[in-house]
């Protein structure tokens, strides 16, 4: 009976068993098998939701686990020693509650924008992260530009010329800029760019002399083509090439390295072979076959490396006086500022999750084996 009913079944043309087939599946099924990519696109953002809360978690709980109490900063040296004083401005601060009572509170706050009041500057938190975070997306977003046009140049060429004499250089120089470590380079640039040769402005996003443009986004170089004034665009893109020289060193010669591996490894694949032995044009086999094969590993590299950029400029914006996120973030953690701390803390894990979020998206739409897996 069974084996005649399979018969009967394997007879039926396509079209009716693929119809049988998905009446036999239930309807998310159904819905994952038409529209993978959109399926894909919300379990990742569910997923994003889920790590912004573990960010806010693991955040909260790291800083009030540091052993330094933030009241004696605050209140100071004389005012520290008086239990009263020091009761009510852990009473005003919340401290004096359960963890998990401020935590919750916290929580709240967070959900209507409030990241609390900075210890340090005594203006609300949300208000010094939009203030500092346009100057370090300024920097970082300029040098994600310079480093991916020349990076992913420079390290497919690498590739191309495998074992030859420029393959050999591109590979020391490489080695050398991701080895030297970012305050010693900075520190140099910083003495003979600018003190000893004057090439380069020594600090700040523009000179004494201009005042800014009008705030439109917060980033000098757009608010100044915005508002027509080229004169201030100039200054401001000088004061941004020596601290973004100093950032892409290290962020070029790793994706340079990164990127010639990749190509490397493509090239030995068997696509990549037979449209070798096909006969078509160079360019062709480069960019359509093995630069393609490539290129999800590739963007997954520059996702990290933009979030990274954004995140850990602490000591080149703390040596060039780049009042941006890293600084914020610097003088937040000397002066025990739990709220500007947290503050930082999230915004830099909210930018990795969104970053990898938007990477997601894109290699689903490049490779959909990715969305269908």
């Amino acid at each position: 009976m069974t084996t005649s009913t399979a018969t009967a079944t394997a007879d039926r043309p396509p079209q009716e068993q693929h119809k049988e087939t998905d009446t036999q599946e239930g309807p998310l099924q159904r819905i994952r098998l038409r529209f993978p990519l959109a399926v894909y696109i919300c379990k990742r953002f569910v997923i994003s939701l889920f790590l912004v809360f573990g960010v806010t978690l693991v955040t909260f709980v790291l800083t009030n686990l540091v052993p330094a109490n933030p009241v004696n900063a605050i209140l100071g040296e004389q005012e520290a020693n008086d239990p009263e004083a020091v009761a009510r401005m852990e009473a005003k601060l919340g401290l004096d509650k359960p963890l998990w009572e401020q935590y919750w509170l916290y929580l709240v706050r967070l959900v209507h924008g409030d990241l609390g009041t900075s210890f340090l500057t005594k203006q609300p938190v949300m208000d010094d992260l939009k203030r500092v975070l346009p100057a370090t997306l300024e920097l970082g977003g300029f040098v994600f530009i310079i480093t991916i046009l020349l990076g992913v140049l420079l390290g497919l060429y690498s590739a191309l010329k495998h074992r030859k004499f420029a393959d050999q250089l591109l590979r020391v120089l490489s080695l050398g800029g991701v080895s030297v470590p970012t305050f010693w380079l900075g520190a140099l640039a910083y003495y003979w760019l600018f003190y000893e040769l004057g090439l380069f402005p020594g600090s700040g996003r523009l000179d004494s002399r201009l005042t800014p443009p009008p705030m439109v986004t917060g980033m000098y170089t757009i608010d100044s083509l915005i508002a027509g004034d080229f004169t201030t665009f100039g200054n401001a893109v000088w004061h941004l090439c020596l601290p973004a020289l100093v950032l892409a060193t290290a962020c070029l010669s790793s994706l340079m390295r990164f990127v010639r591996s990749s190509v490397l490894e493509s090239m030995n694949q068997d696509y990549v072979l037979a449209a070798k032995a096909k006969g078509l044009p160079a360019h062709k086999v480069v960019f359509g076959y093995i630069l393609r094969g490539a290129a999800v590993p590739i963007l997954n590299r520059t996702g990290l490396l933009f979030a990274g950029l954004i995140t850990g400029s602490v000591l080149t914006e703390s040596i060039f006086a780049w009042n941006g996120l890293g600084q914020y973030a610097f003088k937040a953690t000397m002066a025990l500022d739990l709220n500007g701390i947290l503050g930082v803390g999230i915004v830099i894990g909210v930018i990795y999750i969104f970053v990898n979020f938007i990477v997601d998206i894109i290699t689903g739409l490049v490779d959909q084996r990715v969305s269908l897996q």
